[in-house]
């Protein structure tokens, strides 16, 4: 092979690794704006979101009050106490305090379910985010190991070795 022909194939490899490059770049440039455009929107769900379980905790609490201030008020202004309808405090205070400690127990239960329910939620994202971190590592381990297979491959077929097998 003479000078000449080496230069030439010299300058067609550097232009086809340097047009691979600016592929490459220009590429992974484009993933990373987009990857950047849909952080900016991350934040702005999340506190949407959030603004959205506010509002309709807020307005249950409402509904509660209202439901309980009607139903107070009707008791209030019906006859139930007049005296053909009149229930003996005997009778019903029992029930009354029974119906409050269940109501309570009942309370006291679903509130500790609720608990144990969000701290396994919680967990459950926490051990999410740990596995993505896990995978990236993992991503890292195979990017290093696929780099070092093709410099070992480089290396192991020089250009001349190249010429002398393809050729």
């Amino acid at each position: 092979m003479t000078d000449t022909n080496k230069i030439k194939e010299n300058t067609t490899t550097s232009t086809i690794a340097q047009d691979s490059s600016e592929m490459f770049d220009t590429y992974k440039h484009g993933v990373l704006k987009v990857t950047e455009g849909i952080s900016k929107f991350q934040p702005q769900y999340a506190q949407s979101i959030s603004n959205l379980q506010q509002e309709y905790l807020q307005m249950t609490k409402q509904f509660v009050d209202k439901v309980f201030a009607a139903q107070r008020n009707w008791a209030a202004s019906s006859n139930v106490t007049s005296t053909s309808t009149t229930i003996p405090t005997s009778i019903y205070a029992p029930y009354a305090d029974q119906f409050r400690r269940q109501s309570n127990e009942i309370t006291a239960q679903a509130l500790s379910v609720f608990d144990t329910s969000n701290q396994l939620a919680i967990n459950a994202i926490n051990a999410a985010r740990e596995n993505v971190k896990l995978y990236g590592k993992a991503m890292d381990a195979v990017t290093e190991f696929n780099n070092n297979v093709a410099h070992a491959w480089s290396s192991f077929f020089s250009t001349e070795q190249r010429h002398q097998y393809f050729a």
